[in-house]
């Protein structure tokens, strides 16, 4: 296109620039020029979207810059056209207007947040920040209509995804017949819970595409890009907006920071109502960020390698779609994960844990979240003192029993990720399971001394929120208990697939 063409020109622009970049989505061209990013809506309809005409794609640049300019004021700047002037292509000038672009700050690419977790260099303590943002948006934010949380509106919503997405319903969509019997199956039977969330006040005007692709994370956190073009999707209950940023966590293998992000959004809005729609709301997200992806195949100005990228990726949506499906009328799961420091539990209680679609709450990250502690700030203390004293462990088993009881009433499976050392907390993991009628599981985990001490090493490089060292490894060891309620040994020095798949056929 020439305005494409034009844009990615330096000379175009008013500043020195040396170079422009274009990103693309299915949507949007993004033009970045070191200082400013220029963003020119696509001529495009999809429906749900309609931009194909000069006086829309106006309008709906200043609504984005509107809206935007709630979480991200410092970011968003203007809006500016694009004009022919003198057969010259040139923006905010005088002259034949051929379009309209929102004109941002730009940030850093290496600092959005999909970057950083690709990289694993997202904190505990970012995450919460995020949850305390959003949490206190939510409770600003006007209400919105009532319908977009009615039941009409959210089958409507899903009617569409299905319709959209028939096309590739054998190709990326393996589960498509499945996902749809289990999603009406729910709006069927779970009726009440929509309507109890309207009379909460729950339905409102949010973000509408809070993910980690629209964060940049500087010096503190920037959200931007929320949705402009659509009320029916902006405008929401709470619980898809956090449903959203959870998946996409999930999606990047961080079901740690997916579960503590859900578990701080509940304390900061104090909404724990939320967990009894939290999966379905999961699904959708991960099914409308599988057929966004698939419009990629579509657009004609997108590469075949990348086009290949984007099966692979829609695909990968899709699934995960399907599992939060299958979860909706599971019978919860309890899972103990116990074990020595530095035997491989949390490692394994994540991967397990994103298999099967459980909460995980660890000690290590709960201890420290009591005590006001940033989670992956290391302390050293005298073994069991301070924050790692009797009392304060007590207190944190306590606290990981509570939000286990909490999760499962919603029907939530949990892994308890914690050493287990004395017996008299495992028998809390069976008094667990029988006051809700539950069976149980209990996973020991063991390796070598050597394979310990090495992961021990490794660990001090890493993100993390274990304390532990090789002392207190054989400190720990010598007063562990041995269960006294059956167990299921495993290995944890073995292939890490080979591990998941014998917990998987043993629970």
């Amino acid at each position: 296109m020439e305005i494409v063409d034009a844009l990615l020109d330096p000379k175009t622009y008013k500043e020195n620039i040396k170079k422009v970049r274009l990103i693309q989505t299915h949507t949007s061209w993004v033009f970045l020029t070191g200082r400013y990013a220029y963003k020119i809506k696509k001529p495009v309809n999809f429906g749900f979207l309609n931009y194909t005409t000069l006086k829309k794609r106006k309008y709906f640049c200043l609504r984005e810059l509107e809206l935007n300019k709630k979480l991200s004021p410092d970011i968003y700047l203007g809006v500016v056209p694009v004009v022919e002037k003198d057969n010259k292509i040139t923006l905010g000038d005088s002259g034949k207007v051929l379009d309209y672009a929102v004109k941002m700050v730009e940030l850093p690419q290496s600092r959005i947040m999909t970057n950083l977790l690709k990289k694993k260099k997202i904190s505990y303590t970012t995450v919460d920040e995020i949850a305390r943002i959003v949490a206190d948006f939510h409770s600003k934010t006007l209400s919105a209509d009532k319908k977009y949380g009615s039941l009409r509106i959210v089958k409507y919503n899903w009617d569409e995804n299905f319709f959209q997405t028939k096309d590739f319903k054998d190709e990326l969509v393996t589960k498509f017949d499945l996902i749809k019997c289990d999603i009406d199956r729910f709006m069927k039977k779970k009726k009440d819970i929509f309507k109890e969330r309207i009379e909460k006040n729950k339905i409102r005007e949010c973000h509408g595409d809070l993910h980690s692709g629209n964060i940049f994370i500087t010096d503190k956190v920037h959200i931007f890009d929320c949705i402009e073009f659509n009320p029916r999707f902006s405008c929401s209950d709470t619980t898809s907006e956090i449903a959203f940023f959870t998946m996409d966590l999930d999606f990047y293998h961080r079901k740690d920071l997916s579960d503590f992000f859900t578990e701080k959004y509940i304390q900061y809005s104090k909404d724990e109502y939320l967990l009894s729609l939290l999966d379905f709301y999961k699904c959708y997200r991960a099914y409308v960020r599988g057929k966004v992806t698939s419009f990629k195949l579509l657009d004609p100005h997108i590469e075949n390698f990348e086009k290949e990228m984007a099966k692979k990726t829609a695909k990968s949506y899709f699934d995960l779609s399907y599992l939060y499906s299958k979860s909706l009328f599971e019978k919860p799961k309890l899972i103990a994960m116990m074990g020595l420091p530095g035997v491989g539990k949390t490692y394994v209680a994540n991967r397990l844990g994103a298999e099967l679609n459980c909460f995980n709450l660890k000690t290590d990250v709960i201890r420290k979240d009591i005590a006001g502690i940033p989670v992956e700030e290391h302390i050293q203390c005298s073994f069991r003192k301070g924050i790692y004293s009797k009392n304060a462990s007590f207190d944190t088993y306590t606290e990981m029993f509570k939000m286990a009881e909490k999760y499962l009433r919603y029907g939530k499976s949990c892994i308890l990720d914690a050493t287990f050392a004395k017996k008299d907390m495992l028998q809390k993991v069976v008094e667990l399971a029988d006051r809700l009628n539950l069976e149980y599981r209990v996973i020991h985990c063991k390796c070598s001394d050597e394979v310990v001490l090495n992961r021990l090493k490794k660990r001090k490089k890493e993100i993390d929120a274990s304390d532990a060292t090789e002392e207190i490894y054989y400190k720990m060891k010598k007063i562990s208990e041995p269960p006294e309620i059956p167990v299921i040994e495993i290995d944890t020095s073995q292939e890490i697939r080979k591990v998941i798949k014998k917990i998987i056929r043993c629970i």
